[in-house]
């Protein structure tokens, strides 16, 4: 519930089908914009110019950050299955705390890939491309990849790790 708080709050839409693969992107930075709605459209400034736009770090991260924000639905649908599971294991007969034991580390590691999204998503301060250079805006953008890289793996192991417990 909190990451779809957070989602309406930040005003990214993620997608229909939960695992469905990011929109590539493509054209000039204020296209890239507006395939990636939220906080980052809020920033027209942003815009990395056109010949950096489709390859560049900017493009790069905004590929990993639309494709993180189109598993946070399912982020949230594992989480809310598998607390489901542990509330009926409260409920039941004594049963394996080994079995419980799974169930709580994978809410935990599902509620982390989110708290992750979100922290940086909240933190994420492009310098302004008014008063900063290119080259500047590019570093910023490639100082950013291996964070959303790490996000990107994290849901996924998350994800996969909930997926198992059925």
């Amino acid at each position: 519930m909190g990451s779809l708080l957070a989602v309406l709050a930040t005003g990214c839409q993620p997608a229909s089908a939960p695992d469905a693969p990011a929109t590539a992107v493509s054209g000039t930075g204020p296209d890239l914009m507006e395939n990636s709605p939220g906080m980052m459209a809020e920033h027209d400034h942003m815009a990395m110019p056109a010949a950096a736009a489709g390859q560049g770090p900017y493009a790069q991260a905004m590929r990993l950050h639309d494709a993180a924000m189109n598993r946070m639905d399912a982020l949230a649908a594992e989480r809310q299955r598998l607390a489901g599971a542990l509330a009926q294991l409260g409920q039941a007969a004594p049963t394996d705390p080994r079995w419980a034991a799974r169930l709580r580390r994978a809410v935990s590691a599902l509620e982390a890939a989110d708290g992750q999204m979100m922290n940086w998503m909240h933190n994420a301060h492009e310098p302004d491309s008014t008063s900063h250079s290119g080259a500047q805006v590019a570093a910023y953008w490639q100082q950013q990849l291996p964070v959303l890289r790490q996000i990107d793996q994290r849901t996924t192991a998350a994800l996969d790790s909930a997926r198992v417990l059925r």
